[in-house]
Formats: C-alpha cells, sequence, structure tokens
C-alpha cells in the first residue's frame, strides 16, 4: 500500500480543513473520477489509454454530497532537473480528460506550496484557489463598504 508523503499529508490537511474530510478522496483512480467511462473519441479510445486510465491515479479528489468529483488538485510536475516521459503524457492528457467530464484540474507549484505552508507567507489555500479560479474579491469589498 503506498504511503503519502509528508507534503502530500499536508496538502491533504489543507484541502479537507476546507472542503471537508469526507469529501477529499486521495489517490483515486482517473478511470473512478470520470465516472468509470472514457470519452468516445476514437483517439482516446483506444487501449493505451485504458490501461493508462486505469493505472493511473489523481492525487486528490474533490467530490461534492453526491460523491461526484468535481476537483482534482495535484502537484506540478518539476522538470528542472530531467523530464519524466510518464508525467509529460499524464500532462497533456489529463487536463484534456478531465475537461471532458466536467471536473476542474488545478496543479500546485513547489514555490506556491512552500509559501501556503510558510507562516510568515501571506498565501494560503483559499487565497491560492481564488487566483486559479479567478475570483476576484473587489466587488464584495465594494459591496460591504455601502
Amino acid at each position: 500500500m503506498a504511503e503519502m508523503s509528508l507534503e502530500e499529508a499536508q496538502l491533504f490537511r489543507m484541502l479537507s480543513g476546507f472542503f471537508g474530510q469526507d469529501r477529499v478522496v486521495w489517490n483515486m483512480s482517473v478511470r473512478s473520477v470520470c465516472g468509470g467511462t472514457q470519452p468516445s473519441s476514437a483517439a482516446l479510445a483506444a487501449k493505451q489509454t485504458r490501461d493508462w486510465m486505469d493505472e493511473s491515479g489523481c492525487l486528490f479528489t474533490v467530490v461534492d454530497h453526491d460523491d461526484t468529483p468535481k476537483l482534482v488538485v495535484e502537484f506540478e510536475a518539476d522538470f528542472s532537473r530531467y523530464i519524466d516521459v510518464s508525467q509529460m503524457e499524464r500532462r497533456q492528457r489529463l487536463p484534456h480528460l478531465l475537461e471532458n467530464h466536467g471536473i476542474r484540474y488545478i496543479t500546485i507549484s513547489a514555490a506556491d506550496f512552500r509559501d501556503m505552508t510558510d507562516p510568515k507567507s501571506s498565501l494560503d489555500l483559499i487565497s491560492f484557489l481564488k487566483d486559479k479560479f479567478g475570483v476576484d474579491d473587489s466587488g464584495e469589498a465594494e459591496s460591504s463598504e455601502e
């Protein structure tokens, strides 16, 4: 059985603190996240893609109250030292596959994660998610002043 790394455990605590522990699933297979199906596109229906979907997992999947996957959160692959072909393939396939199923996908860089776990930093999970989803708080601030 695979174990979480320290960084994964820290991210799990942050996500469960925000979404609720029952809403964050670790290491769910890509096929399960996609509802057990694959896109009907002929290019994606190849046996190679089916096998990849079964073998690959999503680091953290956030589900709604009906246990339907809504968001996948993963660490961004680091290609600064070397290029991992399997990570490149994943980077090409996974976002499009999830998008076809209406599931949002975000990645967290090592630098952003360090900032989120640094008590001196102003970056936290909520502000990071707002930035990724394009949420602007300026309208809320103006309406609350009136």
